[in-house]
């Protein structure tokens, strides 16, 4: 069975390429794409033109609303059902149109399924804001303006033959009519499914500002009048407690647990140059050359304050409270690490650079069985200790212990001197995991920057309330984290 998928564009640069490799990665093959673009100025355009999907179809139609777009996109489908997923959107999991396709055979009486949306901020796929479920939706409901989420539909091509397309003349609320003509007046046979379709980034046209919301609330008595029912403004303004409870009403973790992010088919330049990878688990280090380092507060903070930067050989490990409150996933500390990795049989030796003690020597040699050299490194700022004259030895793991930044700009360094490496910014874990250190209590795990304050403790309290200052003033006033990729690998 054929499916259709379509997707309007126009300057949509930016978020393009995460709809179309969601795409790309579905293991359902039989179905074709079909994009509209509105006349593009930016690289649009080009980035369609370098999709590399044999299913594609691409028309040009400037000046063309969204709507009109989609009626042209229907008339020239050839799938039995069409789904539309907006060029900022994404497919829920590589199994949705799969999915989807099973409940279509088991159910050959239902002509539109509807499924749920979960919407995210910027490239944060993870951070759920809003949660938009099909699942308590009725035909009598659409009185007060309420409707099962569009984007989460999918419609049998007969139905908009025989009932008719979007009304072209609306900006926001054509999906709406649709859906009063399809349910309410002819009563067309649908099913709800309890499967998240689409995933959407927040701030669309319809929930834009005050305004759009106004123009969607007109358009809304509109399809009523064009259709001869009748309703009336207050009972379509009653329908805002039922949209403000999508924004409380949720488990994020519930909605991330069956969450798969599509497969980087497309362009893996551009999203090794705006994500960071993180490891959700870690059982041996990467392949080839690698640097990994801990996503914590310090990282994040320095981050927002443009000191480290997402690198094509750049790894994490979720490795604080601050990393699962973005993506919501556990922390890994840094002594775990250690005690658990599991070397390749390429690596016959590892470099310290930075303080280690014999202890910790001997923890190391004792644990992976392999010769341990170590070079310390002076004191001091970054600038004076990359140049230092530091030489990474052949079939070696170079495990860095200084704090971060310092230990990440030096990787970095490494990186652009050195043909073959293979990094680890350690930091104090080392010394943690061979008991130099206390280990922090299980109680305090997400708050291990508090718990180490008990040493040293002015210099840490001043480190600690700059990174708070860098990371809450990256979040709230420059929306640092909502411009970045966050890809978890499994």
């Amino acid at each position: 069975m054929k499916i259709s998928i379509i997707t309007v564009t126009l300057n949509s640069e930016g978020t393009l390429k995460d709809t179309l490799n969601s795409i790309l990665s579905q293991n359902y093959k039989n179905y074709e794409h079909i994009i509209v673009d509105g006349g593009s100025t930016d690289n649009t355009l080009k980035i369609l033109k370098n999709y590399p999907n044999k299913n594609k179809k691409i028309f040009i139609k400037k000046n063309c609303g969204i709507y009109k777009s989609i009626n042209y996109a229907i008339k020239r489908s050839t799938g039995k059902f069409i789904c539309i997923l907006n060029s900022d959107d994404i497919f829920h999991s590589n199994d949705t149109i799969k999915n989807l396709v099973k409940e279509i055979l088991k159910s050959k009486k239902i002509d539109i399924f509807f499924g749920n949306v979960a919407y995210f901020n910027g490239f944060n796929y993870y951070k759920i804001n809003r949660y938009y479920s099909s699942k308590n939706f009725r035909e009598w409901k659409m009185k007060f303006g309420l409707m099962p989420p569009h984007p989460a539909s999918l419609i049998k091509k007969d139905i908009y033959l025989k009932y008719g397309k979007y009304a072209e003349n609306f900006k926001i609320a054509a999906d709406f009519e649709l859906f009063l003509r399809f349910l309410f007046i002819h009563k067309i046979k649908y099913k709800i499914l309890n499967q998240i379709v689409v995933r959407m980034r927040s701030g669309g046209i319809s929930g834009k500002n005050i305004y759009s919301y106004w123009i969607s609330t007109t358009e809304i008595l509109k399809s009523f009048k064009m259709n001869n029912l009748n309703t009336n403004l207050l009972l379509i303004i009653m329908r805002i407690p039922a949209k403000i409870n999508q924004l409380f009403f949720f488990s994020s973790r519930k909605i991330n647990k069956a969450f798969r992010l599509f497969d980087i088919i497309f362009d893996h330049d551009y999203y090794n140059e705006t994500s960071f990878k993180i490891y959700k688990k870690i059982k041996h280090i990467p392949k080839g050359n690698f640097i990994l380092s801990g996503m914590n507060l310090a990282f994040l903070g320095y981050f927002a304050n443009n000191e480290v930067y997402p690198n094509k050989f750049l790894y994490h490990w979720p490795d604080g409270i601050w990393t699962k409150n973005l993506i919501n996933i556990n922390k890994i500390p840094g002594r775990e690490l250690i005690e658990k990795i599991k070397l390749g049989k390429d690596i016959n030796k590892i470099l310290i650079l930075g303080n280690m003690s014999q202890n910790s020597k001997k923890f190391l040699e004792n644990k992976f069985k392999i010769k341990i050299h170590h070079q310390n490194l002076p004191f001091g700022n970054i600038n004076k200790i990359i140049k230092t004259k530091i030489k990474l030895l052949k079939n070696s793991l170079t495990l860095i212990t200084l704090p971060t930044p310092k230990q990440e700009k030096l990787a970095y360094h490494l990186m652009k001197t050195n043909k073959d490496f293979k990094i680890i910014c350690i930091g104090a874990s080392v010394a943690i995991a061979s008991g130099d250190e206390k280990p922090v209590p299980a109680r305090l795990k997400n708050y291990e920057f508090l718990w180490r304050l008990k040493t040293d403790f002015f210099r840490r309290l001043k480190r600690i309330l700059e990174t708070l200052y860098y990371y809450f003033k990256g979040k709230y006033l420059f929306g640092v984290y909502n411009k970045i990729r966050f890809i978890i690998l499994d």
